[in-house]
C-alpha cells in the first residue's frame, strides 16, 4: 500500500489565511468581534485561532457558522455559487445535493443535542426552618 499523501503546509497556510480575511470580513458585516461570536457561537479561543491562521476548524464548525449568519459553507469560503455550482458539476456532484446533504446532516446533529441534554428537574423552593 502507498504510503499516505501529506498536505503541504503552504496549501494550508494559504486556506487558514483566506478564512482569516472571510471571518474578519464577516465579523465587521456582523456588528463587531463580541456580536460575530455571539452570533455564531464559537468560542472566543478557537475564534482567535483561525483569525491567526493556526486554528483548523472542521467542516462541522464551518457549516454551524455559515447556518448561524444565514449563507451555505461555499458563501462562507468566499466562493461565488455560480463557480461552485461549476466546479462541483465538472467533477459529477450537485450543489443542490451537497447544500441538502450539508442541511440534513445539521438537522441530525441538532436533533442529537437536543436528545442529549439532560432533563430539568423542577425547581422546588426552599423552606425556611425554623429557630
Amino acid at each position: 500500500m502507498p504510503p499516505a499523501r501529506k498536505s503541504k503546509s503552504v496549501d494550508a497556510s494559504i486556506l487558514n489565511e483566506m478564512l482569516a480575511i472571510r471571518l474578519q470580513q464577516l465579523e465587521v458585516e456582523n456588528g463587531g468581534v463580541e456580536a460575530f461570536i455571539r452570533k455564531t457561537g464559537l468560542a472566543r479561543g478557537t475564534y482567535h485561532q483561525v483569525l491567526r491562521g493556526i486554528g483548523n476548524p472542521t467542516l462541522k464548525t464551518l457549516d454551524r457558522i455559515a447556518a448561524s449568519l444565514d449563507m451555505s459553507v461555499i458563501e462562507l469560503l468566499g466562493f461565488d455559487v455560480d463557480d461552485a455550482r461549476r466546479a462541483l458539476k465538472r467533477n459529477g456532484h450537485s450543489y443542490e445535493s451537497l447544500t441538502s446533504a450539508l442541511g440534513k446532516r445539521r438537522e441530525a446533529d441538532s436533533l442529537l443535542a437536543r436528545d442529549r441534554k439532560p432533563a430539568r428537574r423542577p425547581r422546588t423552593a426552599k423552606v425556611a426552618e425554623k429557630p
